[in-house]
């Protein structure tokens, strides 16, 4: 349970379409250039039994790689997650967090909510994402719904997409929850804001 507090606390960077494969929350493949490079600031509520705390945060993406920065505050930062693929680089900025946070759990929570997916067919898919079982559903227009990782962490996880809205050229959720467990201990990202990222996403992602 100490790692799922772990996540909640810092997963707070991360909205938006998966930073690999297909763009989750698409009405169809081809609803927006998956090569299209954005960034996406983010509002996110954790609820950890009576415990509620609101972050902020952003998410730089491109196809297969994003870059995440959380903050608590102006000017507190609290840290840095970097994933393309299998590989990742995480960096706390505060040196108390190094030894209570695990922010390989937290670059994994993230490729799990955002990168790519099963191929659909019908209402339901499964296969596996960075090795692990993945299920998947999708509602009558095709759009990706939720996502239930049975494994996870020894007690299993959940997220749902919810409120799709215009995103540049398609649509996607403006609204995601995370659940751990059965529900006792919850996140609801809320995207603020979305433009376009006018440079290299290798480049600042750095691996």
């Amino acid at each position: 349970m100490k790692r799922c507090l772990i996540i909640f606390m810092l997963l707070c960077a991360a909205c938006g379409p998966p930073a690999g494969g297909r763009p989750v929350g698409t009405v169809e493949e081809s609803a927006r250039p998956a090569d299209t490079p954005v960034k996406m600031r983010h509002q996110i509520m954790v609820q950890y039994g009576d415990e509620v705390q609101v972050f902020e945060g952003y998410m730089i993406r491109g196809v297969d790689a994003f870059l995440v920065r959380a903050f608590a505050g102006p000017g507190v930062d609290l840290f840095t997650v970097a994933r393309d693929g299998e590989r990742h680089r995480e960096e706390a900025h505060i040196s108390a967090l190094e030894e209570r946070l695990d922010l390989e759990a937290v670059s994994m929570d993230i490729a799990r909510a955002y990168f790519g997916g099963c191929e659909r067919d019908g209402a339901k898919a499964e296969c596996t994402l960075l090795g692990e079982p993945m299920i998947e559903e999708f509602d009558e227009r095709g759009r990706l719904v939720a996502r239930r990782f049975p494994v996870a962490y020894g007690i299993g996880m959940s997220i749902v997409y919810e409120e799709y809205k215009d995103y540049l050229d398609g649509q996607a959720p403006w609204k995601i929850v995370l659940e751990w467990g059965e529900g006792k201990n919850r996140m609801v990202i809320k995207l603020l804001s979305v433009e376009a990222f006018d440079g290299s996403v290798d480049e600042v992602v750095g691996l």
